[in-house]
């Protein structure tokens, strides 16, 4: 063959080649079956692959250090869930606030109306106590949380501590890692429980003692009516006896609870 004539049939097969690996019709290119897909996806492929290559899976490191970081991430996830239910009990308190500004206004829109007065005076303090304890329920999830923290700070501090670190100018131990949760209930400068309780207080009050002048007033008004329906008072001795059962059981609720046990009281 010519030397011409060869470059050009060599000109050829690399042109087919090239078309042959860009999709084109692969025309000098032998045909190589493509294995039919078989199941379990990526992480089929994944496991074959690692087994070819003959690798073997890393160890965990120090159990140690491996420990310590699991302690150090569950520290970090119930922090964020502190802050979840701090931030859910202003919620539902701030939904208490409007439902008794709703209550109300609409109690003195609707005074000359004696059935729908009465109905709102009746109804009203049960829908306070549902409130309450929907926030209650926040007011114990952010208890435990803290009280968790809390020993998860000793926890922490105990694998951690170091004799001899210095403390400097900061009142805080020298020796600890975490501090906030033992800083708060009492190892402080002031050696005082600094969470606040007052606020707790004042929102149990403004609910709970919301719905209880909320029935003295609609008994009060229903006894003294004397034009006022039969239906009507059973209405109102219902809702009175129904929030008097709700009331009773958040004492008990609020008395058995053991997180509220020594509560407001400076460690040492």
């Amino acid at each position: 063959m010519e030397p011409a004539r060869r470059r050009q049939v060599d000109q050829r097969r690399v042109r087919g080649h090239r078309l042959g690996r860009t999709g084109g019709f692969g025309l000098l290119m032998p045909k190589v079956p493509i294995p039919p897909r078989r199941r379990g996806g990526i992480g089929t492929v994944r496991a074959v692959t690692f087994w070819k290559s003959g690798r073997t899976p890393e160890p965990l490191g120090d159990p140690g250090q491996a420990r310590l970081a699991f302690l150090l991430n569950e520290y970090t996830a119930i922090r964020a869930e502190l802050v979840a239910a701090v931030a859910s009990q202003q919620a539902v308190m701030n939904y208490g606030l409007a439902a008794i500004a709703v209550i109300y206004t609409g109690v003195l829109a609707t005074w000359s109306n004696v059935p729908l007065r009465t109905g709102i005076l009746a109804l009203a303090p049960v829908l306070l106590m549902f409130v309450w304890f929907v926030w209650y329920g926040e007011v114990k999830r952010l208890l435990r949380t803290r009280r968790f923290l809390w020993e998860l700070e000793k926890k922490v501090n105990a694998v951690l501590r170091s004799p001899e670190a210095t403390a400097g100018e900061s009142d805080l131990p020298a020796g600890d890692v975490l501090h906030w949760e033992s800083w708060v209930r009492g190892r402080n400068r002031w050696r005082e429980n600094l969470h606040s309780r007052p606020a707790y207080h004042l929102s149990t009050g403004l609910l709970c003692g919301t719905g209880l002048g909320t029935t003295v007033l609609s008994v009060v008004l229903g006894v003294t009516d004397s034009g006022i329906a039969t239906a009507l008072l059973v209405l109102l001795y219902g809702g009175a006896a129904a929030f008097l059962a709700l009331l009773w059981y958040a004492v008990s609720l609020v008395r058995s609870n053991p997180l509220l046990a020594g509560a407001g009281k400076p460690i040492t």
